[in-house]
């Protein structure tokens, strides 16, 4: 686990290091311009990033966790998400992933979030909605 990491609002100079292990479709530059976009660091070197709005009927949604390669399961997407819980606004935080996503989906457990929905036919694998209550203490 990294002890180092840092966690702030992504600048459109953090794009193109984000855009080289980016993994979802579109690119970030429009979250960034919305600030909605935060990146962790590890001695200058960008690790990760989460996107992160009020747009899922006007409740705190996280939209995207990625980690870069070479630092995956290193604690920084649990260091990530606690982060965002802990700005958020609201007594209450959704998310979602793919139902083969087994990283994200054990993530969700250890955070204690809990199942909420499933939405089928979206993709070609089932997407699972978690949501978490903030007002109940996290690990």
């Amino acid at each position: 686990m990294l002890e180092k990491i840092r966690i702030g609002k992504a600048s459109l100079s953090d794009f193109e290091e984000i855009d080289k292990f980016d993994i979802f479709a579109g690119d970030r530059k429009a979250e960034i311009q919305r600030e909605e976009c935060y990146v962790a660091t590890h001695e200058k070197i960008i690790t990760g990033y989460v996107t992160f709005d009020y747009t899922f009927y006007s409740r705190p949604f996280i939209r995207f966790l990625c980690i870069r390669p070479d630092f995956k399961r290193k604690g920084i997407g649990n260091k990530i998400m606690e982060f965002v819980e802990q700005i958020c606004e609201g007594k209450i935080i959704f998310s979602s992933t793919e139902s083969d996503n087994l990283a994200m989906i054990k993530l969700f457990e250890k955070r204690e979030y809990k199942i909420s929905g499933v939405i089928e036919n979206l993709q070609i694998q089932t997407e699972i909605v978690y949501c978490k209550d903030l007002t109940s203490s996290s690990p």
